[in-house]
């Protein structure tokens, strides 16, 4: 019995550190359903509860892996702390994938285990957490085309299922006691597989065409500042990154001197300034250059003053000769970042919470920003991450989408190339370009098919002239919008209600309904 419990603890552990080698810094989105796999291997014919200690494990090993970054940039507790509030996620779903593996089709079931694991930890605790959704690895990947029908949940879903059926093969053909025991198994878990991979080819071809169509190419201006020292302390230097925002932009018009080279807009990055512009006459004053030089409305980040001296919000904020106009509030803070939940247990646990002087208001439903004669859907940093944010500005007509980033304490770790691998999944599932300015971190443009269109180098100031084009219409997954989620929700527990009733059913040695057994 040891020897098998060990067994599969290692094959949990092997899921999970699989599964993170499909993220970025190592990119390698083929091993993501091979990871699902060896979790689904572990799990099987286990208890409920054996099953969620491989998920906690699966868990601990795959965040503690993709969240490292948090350690390098933050501090080994916070890391610590997070991985294994994400874990405790796969406890759960853990468990739930034993109780469903005695279902018919358990592969779909399982499939949509995952998938409603997925959203409800991107949603609790305060605001959630959605990094290392197996969405963000379909960049690059046969099955990327998939995002703009099913979105990121949608996507992640087919990754699970490809991963869930991979398994069942495995165990069918490893199960050699009868024929008849090899046979049907096999047949049913590979016809599940080859429906996968159906719709997996079919969305390659076709999916990011699905209801978009080019209008147009716009000329945006990126502008990466960079920031002294190290590269780090924004909150220290912020005038000085105001400061270098002006100076990259004026050697931009430099080197950018045709007329026909003029920008539409130009885009600054999330913290361009860490005052509020309105009020500060020197960051007024330094906005208010830009735009008269360029000769075209500025985009930029800004902590502005909330309603009260211990608020303050995180804003996106057009500003054009007549002074600020459309703005945009983030609307997905980071908790312990942006503001800080229960405060006086956090400032007894650890000092820097005090750091945090004022608590960051959340925005409202977000509307697309008039830039120009443009609609832009706009996000700031960590929004990326959701599904709501991008997605129903697109849905309300967006042309494009601008990320505006600081990833500025996040230097020298991978968290740079996951949120830019994230915006790629993003700019495939709603069938727009996405500009993206970050004060230090990764700049450049992304096209509608997840095109790399240009990529700043990372670390100092930079700028660049980008055309990117523009588009209307909505993919299927941006008007198929929650639902995805909402039924692998609904689904879920109708399987794992189910389960649990057929499970009560065994041991009490009753007939099984004829709609079960199929």
């Amino acid at each position: 019995m040891t020897h098998v419990r060990s067994s599969a603890l290692a094959f949990a552990a092997l899921g999970g550190a699989l599964t993170a080698l499909a993220f970025p810094p190592w990119t390698m989105p083929w091993l993501a359903p091979v990871g699902v796999a060896a979790l689904v291997v572990a799990v099987n014919g286990r208890s409920a509860v054996a099953g969620g200690v491989a998920g906690g494990v699966f868990g601990l090993v795959f965040f503690g892996t993709t969240l490292w970054w948090l350690s390098e940039s933050i501090a080994v507790v916070a890391w610590g702390a997070l991985t294994l509030a994400q874990a405790a996620w796969l406890v759960l779903a853990g468990t739930a994938l034993t109780l469903v593996r005695n279902l018919p089709g358990w592969p779909a079931w399982m499939a949509l285990v995952w998938t409603t694991v997925e959203t409800m930890r991107s949603l609790v605790p305060w605001g959630g957490m959605p990094w290392g959704r197996l969405g963000y690895t379909a960049v690059d990947a046969p099955w990327q085309g998939f995002l703009a029908i099913g979105g990121v949940t949608g996507a992640g879903a087919l990754v699970a299922l490809i991963g869930a059926s991979a398994a069942g093969v495995a165990s069918a053909v490893a199960d050699r006691r009868t024929a008849l025991r090899l046979t049907r198994p096999v047949i049913a878990s590979g016809s599940v597989l080859g429906i996968g991979m159906w719709l997996m080819l079919a969305a390659g071809s076709v999916g990011g065409r699905l209801g978009v169509e080019e209008s147009g190419v716009v000329r945006v201006a990126v502008v990466q500042g960079g920031v002294p020292g190290d590269g780090t302390q924004v909150a220290a230097n912020h005038r000085r990154v105001t400061q270098n925002q002006l100076t990259q932009t004026r050697r931009l018009l430099t080197v950018e001197s045709s007329a026909a080279r003029v920008p539409d807009f130009v885009l600054w990055p999330e913290n361009a300034t860490a005052v509020d512009p309105v009020d500060d006459l020197q960051a007024r004053a330094a906005i208010s250059s830009a735009v008269m030089e360029v000769g075209a409305p500025v985009l930029l980040g800004a902590i502005v003053d909330g309603s009260s001296s211990s608020l303050a919000r995180n804003q996106a904020i057009v500003w054009t000769a007549s002074g600020p106009g459309d703005h945009y509030t983030k609307q997905h803070l980071v908790p312990f970042g942006e503001y800080v939940p229960l405060r006086p247990l956090a400032e007894f646990v650890s000092s820097r919470v005090a750091n945090i002087e004022r608590d960051m208001a959340a925005g409202g439903t977000a509307q697309p920003l008039a830039v120009a004669d443009l609609r832009v859907a706009a996000a700031l940093c960590f929004d990326v991450a959701y599904d709501d944010v991008v997605r129903s500005q697109v849905e309300q007509g967006a042309d494009l989408v601008t990320v505006q980033t600081s990833n500025a304490m996040f230097l020298g770790t991978a968290q740079l190339e996951q949120q830019w691998n994230i915006t790629r999944a993003r700019a495939v599932e709603v069938g727009r370009s996405v500009v993206v300015a970050s004060i230090n971190g990764i700049s450049g443009a992304i096209g509608p098919d997840g095109r790399v269109i240009e990529q700043l180098p990372s670390g100092g100031s930079a700028s660049s002239l980008v055309g990117v084009p523009t588009a209307t219409g909505a993919s299927l997954a941006v008007r198929l919008g929650p639902w995805p989620s909402r039924a692998a929700g609904l689904l879920t527990i109708v399987a794992v209600a189910t389960a649990l009733r057929k499970r009560r059913q065994d041991s009490r040695g009753a007939p099984e309904p004829l709609w079960l057994t199929g």
